[in-house]
């Protein structure tokens, strides 16, 4: 990821939270078709190739190990198809752990409108009238614990410049 600005770690956190449960889905499917590909090849495995039969001649010829061949570059592929799949779901994975890590952080109240806003999809106006508040101020409050988030997912980069500790030697 390439961010160049404040509004870049905020934009990514918010987007991030929006797709928390979608993550989470993503995470099972593909850890289901891991296990379906690495069961497919525990059954290949168990076949074996085909043997080719050359005849009665001694030798033999490319297109009687075509099969073989084919076999094994199917093999590659679904190891390739294991191997990014094990590579997605674990960057998904560490998405989430941060997303939880830093939510389970922030006090409470600030947890409390993350999650219901962004992950369970509750409107402005759901969420003030929850909370016996008004709706700008439900917006204000979400978009700094957001702030926080963001700060706490991406570290000091994450804060805006202008704001940011300058250490000198």
């Amino acid at each position: 990821m390439g961010f160049r600005e404040y509004n870049d770690y905020i934009s990514t956190t918010r987007r991030w939270l929006s797709n928390y449960n979608r993550f989470k889905i993503s995470v099972k499917n593909m850890t289901d078709d891991i296990t379906e590909q690495k069961k497919i090849l525990d059954v290949a495995d168990d076949m074996g190739a085909a043997i080719a039969k050359y005849g009665d001649s001694p030798g033999g010829g490319t297109p009687e190990l075509y099969p073989v061949e084919m076999s094994a570059e199917m093999r590659m592929k679904r190891q390739e198809r294991i191997r990014q799949l094990m590579i997605n779901r674990g960057e998904v994975i560490r998405i989430l752990e941060k997303l939880d890590v830093s939510i389970n952080a922030l006090p409470d109240e600030e947890a409390s409108l993350i999650r219901e806003h962004y992950i369970n999809g509750a409107s402005w106006w759901q969420i003030a009238e929850q909370n016996h508040y008004s709706e700008s101020w439900a917006r204000k409050k979400t978009g700094k614990a957001l702030k926080h988030l963001a700060l706490m997912i991406f570290g000091t980069k994450a804060m805006p410049e202008q704001i940011r500790f300058v250490f000198a030697d």
